[in-house]
């Protein structure tokens, strides 16, 4: 057994994970949480209204992977049941079908596991939570500021534990074998490194994107609409989508370029978000007054960006005993779903590393080479797919004129949207990758995603199906014409 003392910055999705992946294998771990306890209420209000000054979509539903949820059905299969029973939904490979895919589906052994979970982060963190004390697999402090991370010099120098605030004032030193920073966008750590010239290899992408998202209720005796295909509707110049979350509890969410003074003035305020809720059909039969009520303001934030950050300089750790997991090592878009699951496989993966060798050096590059095999590839993918929603903006927005291979791109999205809905093994290959078990790209080398890709096309063509109720929507220039708020040309 380990019995080496493990000090976790922060309890949330990350924290947590940590807790899974060491608690119960030798680690002595304590998480240290400067936010206080949430409440064990789960009621909706109580939901909304809970804000993280380090997590800024708190609010919002949060959605496990398939691969998150086989690694808790794996691992932790009484942590699955606990969500369930606290009402995340799970929406299954099939019932994600489009009825002219489901028409020509045949099972296979992978689609069980394509399987996602939703629900609202404070119902995630208290379930979590809850399962990781009662197991004790880690011992959970709120309410608690890091003030200063200990270093021990050398060359590198290493980490040696934590000074911590607490709610009284107290202050108190925290030795540690091992800290991990999984406090989040904020890293509340690096501040510190930079302070001990520790030099912190980061890399840094806006992807230029302001999100605004408003809750939902349904109405007594109402069920969530199913939704086909990938969630959200990827229009040129915005995003829209859905998230159902628990206890009929969900949300709209609209993806504006940051630059689009023009939708942003619309979406920001809770008459423009509803009216053009309104007249996207999509959208539309989850909000209307008879189907939901919103029971929120209207939530915006920033801060969407791609990020990459690393202990190694030139192939070598500058700080030892220190390790990052979870959105202060690498993060992407929300927009993707990663950062739940990306925390976990990072937490199993140094918890793996850990478990294999006690040389801190060794510990250090095992573990970044580890992130860089596990996640870069699909990091780059979603970095390559921000770039590439900015340029249909520009077009769309008649920020520039349509050059050849922006109507040969147009023309291959739409192809790609309607394949996924036409074909089930086209989709599955699509599926598969966004839920973590294949590469994001995996499907661009499968011969079958071709052969599905071509399936579809013909079958989209024979059938008289509503398939283009995806892409049904106003102009721009509608939409800013019926815009109940003002909008400036």
């Amino acid at each position: 057994m380990s019995g080496e003392r493990v000090a976790v910055v922060g309890a949330g999705i990350a924290g947590l994970s940590c807790a899974l992946a060491l608690g119960g294998r030798g680690f002595a771990v304590t998480l240290y949480e400067r936010d206080a306890a949430p409440s064990a209420a789960r009621e909706h209000a109580a939901a909304t209204a809970s804000r993280r000054r380090g997590v800024p979509h708190a609010v919002h539903p949060h959605f496990f992977m398939g691969r998150l949820r086989e690694a808790f059905r794996t691992r932790h299969p009484e942590l699955l049941e606990q969500l369930v029973a606290a009402g995340a939904g799970e929406g299954r490979f099939e019932e994600s079908l489009y009825p002219l895919a489901r028409s020509h589906y045949v099972p296979r052994r992978i689609d069980a596991a394509l399987t996602s979970i939703a629900a609202r982060r404070t119902t995630f963190e208290a379930v979590m939570r809850g399962y990781v004390s009662l197991r004790g697999l880690a011992r959970i402090e709120s309410g608690v500021r890091v003030a200063e991370l200990l270093v021990a010099p050398g060359s590198p120098a290493c980490a040696r534990g934590l000074r911590v605030v607490r709610s009284d004032g107290a202050s108190e030193q925290v030795d540690a074998d091992v800290v991990i920073d999984a406090s989040g966008r904020s890293g509340e750590l690096a501040a510190e490194l930079r302070a001990h010239g520790v030099a912190l290899s980061e890399e840094h992408h806006d992807a230029g994107i302001l999100y605004f998202t408003r809750h939902y209720q349904l109405q007594p005796g109402r069920v969530f609409p199913h939704a086909h295909g990938l969630p959200g509707v990827l229009f040129a110049d915005f995003v829209v989508g859905a998230l159902p979350a628990d206890a009929g509890a969900f949300t709209v969410t609209y993806q504006v370029q940051r630059d689009d003074a023009q939708l942003i003035a619309i979406v920001r305020e809770p008459h423009g978000f509803q009216a053009l809720a309104m007249q996207l059909p999509l959208i539309a039969r989850w909000v209307a007054p008879e189907q939901a009520r919103p029971t929120s303001e209207v939530f915006g934030f920033g801060l969407m960006d791609t990020f990459w950050r690393s202990l190694l300089s030139r192939g070598e750790p500058q700080l030892l005993g220190l390790h990052f997991v979870g959105d202060t090592a690498v993060r992407t878009n929300p927009r993707y779903g990663r950062g739940c699951t990306w925390s976990y496989v990072a937490a199993e993966l140094l918890a793996q590393v850990l478990l294999t060798t006690r040389d801190p050096r060794e510990r250090a590059l095992r573990y970044e080479r580890g992130l860089e095999q596990e996640l870069r590839a699909d990091w780059r993918t979603m970095l390559a797919m921000d770039r590439a929603s900015r340029a249909r903006f520009e077009v769309a927005a008649g920020l520039r004129p349509a050059r050849l291979g922006d109507r040969a791109r147009e023309a291959l999205s739409a192809l790609l949207d309607e394949a996924q809905l036409a074909d089930a093994d086209f989709f599955r290959g699509i599926w598969a990758g966004y839920h973590g078990f294949t590469g994001m790209s995996a499907w661009l080398r499968d011969p079958r995603a071709w052969l599905g890709l071509a399936r579809g096309a013909v079958r989209r063509l024979r059938s008289q199906s509503a398939l283009s109720e995806r892409a049904r929507r106003p102009t721009r220039a509608q939409i800013l014409r019926a815009a109940p708020v003002q909008v400036a040309n």
